[in-house]
């Protein structure tokens, strides 16, 4: 997904695209997982390189940059985020990760044993809106205005609760940010970094 990026390559930027736990080509530790789990995975990721990153994700990959951001706020020195909302989920919101993940299992079998946790972790993430205002890194979010998975309205939230950050919704667009909206992604990693920033993680 991340081949999207590669433009800012040629431009000096250092981009680290790991896989996170359960993806790829990353382990499946026991379970259960939160989504502090993940920002301490990407946290051990930045600290092993340069030690500082500006953090691009979506989805679960926008809440592991928010857990990192709030828990770890040194090594992130800025935000392009989208997919994602402040508030944690209520019990209809608990209950459709848990069927997504059922579904997963029944779909992948133990070869999705990883997905199906992640969309667990999505489930009890926390309510993060008191916490947003520590943010003190440049941030935008960016929202595709078609998303179905989270409401632009709750996308336009997380922006409001991060101070100075900006809010972009991008018409005709989904929840996939990354397959549709790739160029709307490296821009708003341009005007967060300004000139010379060394580090890219998503």
């Amino acid at each position: 997904m991340l081949d999207a990026l590669a433009p800012l390559a040629r431009e000096g930027f250092r981009i680290t695209a790991p896989d996170l736990r359960g993806h790829g080509g990353s382990p499946s530790p026991p379970n259960p997982w939160s989504i502090d789990d993940f920002a301490s995975d990407v946290a051990r990721v930045v600290g092993s390189g340069p030690g500082q990153a500006l953090v691009v994700g979506v989805g679960l990959g926008g809440a592991t940059a928010l857990a990192l951001a709030l828990g770890h706020p040194g090594l992130v020195t800025g935000l392009v985020v989208g997919g994602v909302g402040p508030r944690s989920e209520d019990a209809d919101g608990q209950d459709r990760w848990i069927r997504a993940a059922r579904g997963i299992r029944e779909r992948l079998g133990e070869g999705g044993e990883g997905i199906a946790l992640a969309a667990e972790a999505m489930g009890t993430r926390p309510d993060w809106r008191g916490a947003l205002p520590q943010i003190e890194t440049p941030a935008i979010v960016l929202a595709g205005a078609d998303d179905r998975v989270v409401a632009v309205e709750a996308q336009r939230e997380l922006g409001a609760w991060i101070r100075g950050s900006r809010f972009a919704q991008i018409p005709d667009i989904g929840h996939d940010l990354w397959a549709d909206a790739a160029e709307d992604i490296a821009g708003a990693v341009r005007r967060v970094a300004g000139v010379g920033s060394p580090a890219v993680a998503a």
